[in-house]
């Protein structure tokens, strides 16, 4: 309940947020920093060692020697990726043929260093079932982060108000991960047999998370590329509003579902098909009600909350909702068949988001253009969902009757999505 409580107010931030931003800042801003987080993100995946993953369910997750050997590799990490961002830097913006995104991403490039110092206790928390305070720590830090970058907005109207923001936000979030958790630990710790056995366990998220990176970010290469900054900036307010039901599903799939089927699984794994439904289902069907909904009312959305110069973001919000729509779903088929230590699942599911991105996704671009390309990004999720139920049915978990239900919610919500829109398009 806090989880879905303190989600809720986060969305109802972001959405503020946004209001707010749209007007005292210019489209190509947006579309600035848009960039920038995509290149936080390339970097950021392809150097993914799944270190939540790994701690919570490692037996040792709770020994203070392994975690500061953990924390080692991790503060390590953060420090070479800034570096690494800051030095492409200015390669990168040549190469977009941005010359603008020079200087603001390598000062932003110091959030990694920053969010490479946080505690471990942000991941041990999900062990000893302290979810409640992480929800809370989040939604604290994404209020401050609005604060500020409101305030810098007014007065700078620039892109820097955005990365001050980022930034101070991060170093809040590192400060919060030591001083809300009495356990939490740093230093520098070598050990020889857990590096090698962390390393081990992360050659599948790192392989993963590659694939995940390609096909994540092709989009947003390609657009960044092509599209104009200040259009460029109307896909990304359409990828932040797509985004909203993800930070749902993804809390909830780590910070929830995850632990639970772990520590079942270390216990009575026997248990895990009766509670991989009936664990999730109510939530699950407002998530695909919901998302549905948001599919079929993109139009009145946008317009409701921005003005005219971004109403030609809801045929990109309406695409990209539909594979926001599929995302608990495979979230939380990755989760359970990763506590039953089948890590690779999840490179397979995203081998067939790649061939699917390669085989239908290049062909719409090269015949329908931009939106082309958007189209199977938003269908993207398909192929993995049905890998995902084929995995699942191998392990006796897979439940047909649950399945159809939810896919029921989900067309409910479209569906008066779409009424809404007709009615409300007609009275407008």
């Amino acid at each position: 309940m806090v989880l879905i409580g303190t989600t809720l107010v986060s969305n109802l931030v972001r959405i503020a947020s946004t209001m707010a931003m749209t007007r005292l800042l210019a489209p190509d801003i947006f579309g600035l920093v848009g960039i920038i987080n995509t290149i936080f993100f390339i970097v950021t995946m392809l150097t993914d060692l799944g270190f939540q993953a790994y701690v919570v369910r490692h037996p040792d997750g709770d020994d203070r020697r392994f975690l500061r050997v953990i924390w080692t590799i991790h503060a390590g990490r953060g420090a070479g990726l800034a570096l690494i961002s800051a030095a492409l830097a200015f390669p990168l913006a040549q190469l977009l043929a941005k010359p603008e995104l020079a200087l603001p991403l390598a000062v932003a490039s110091t959030i990694f260093l920053i969010n490479g110092l946080a505690s471990l206790s942000l991941i041990t928390a999900l062990r000893t079932h302290q979810v409640a305070k992480l929800c809370y720590l989040d939604l604290g830090v994404l209020i401050f982060q609005t604060l500020v970058a409101m305030t810098s907005a007014a007065l700078l109207h620039n892109v820097w108000s955005i990365i001050i923001a980022m930034a101070a936000s991060a170093a809040l979030r590192t400060i919060l991960s030591y001083s809300l958790f009495p356990n939490s630990c740093s230093g520098i710790a070598i050990d020889r047999a857990v590096s090698k056995d962390f390393w081990r366990f992360s050659r599948f998220v790192m392989g993963s998370s590659l694939l995940t990176l390609l096909i994540a970010q092709t989009d947003k290469i390609v657009l960044a590329r092509v599209l104009s900054l200040d259009r460029f900036g109307l896909y990304m307010i359409a990828t932040t509003l797509a985004g909203v039901p993800l930070v749902f599903a993804g809390n909830y799939a780590s910070r929830i579902l995850y632990p639970r089927y772990a520590s079942m699984f270390r216990d009575t794994s026997d248990r895990l098909p009766q509670i991989y439904y009936a664990g999730r289902r109510t939530l699950s069907l407002i998530y695909n009600f919901s998302v549905g909904g948001l599919i079929g009312g993109a139009p009145i959305l946008i317009r409701v909350l921005y003005d005219d110069r971004y109403v030609e973001a809801s045929p990109y919000l309406s695409l990209l909702a539909t594979a926001s729509l599929m995302a608990l779903g495979n979230r939380a088929a990755n989760e359970v068949l990763t506590a039953m230590g089948h890590v690779q699942v999840t490179f397979t599911a995203n081998v067939f988001r790649l061939t699917w991105l390669i085989v239908v996704g290049v062909p719409a671009y090269l015949g329908f253009g931009p939106l082309g390309l958007v189209t199977a990004i938003g269908l993207i999720e398909a192929p993995p969902h049905l890998y995902n139920w084929w995995q699942l049915h191998r392990f006796g978990i897979f439940n047909a009757r649950e399945e159809g239900i939810l896919i029921g919610a989900a067309v409910l919500g479209m569906g008066i999505g779409f009424v809404m829109t007709a009615l409300l398009s007609f009275l407008w």
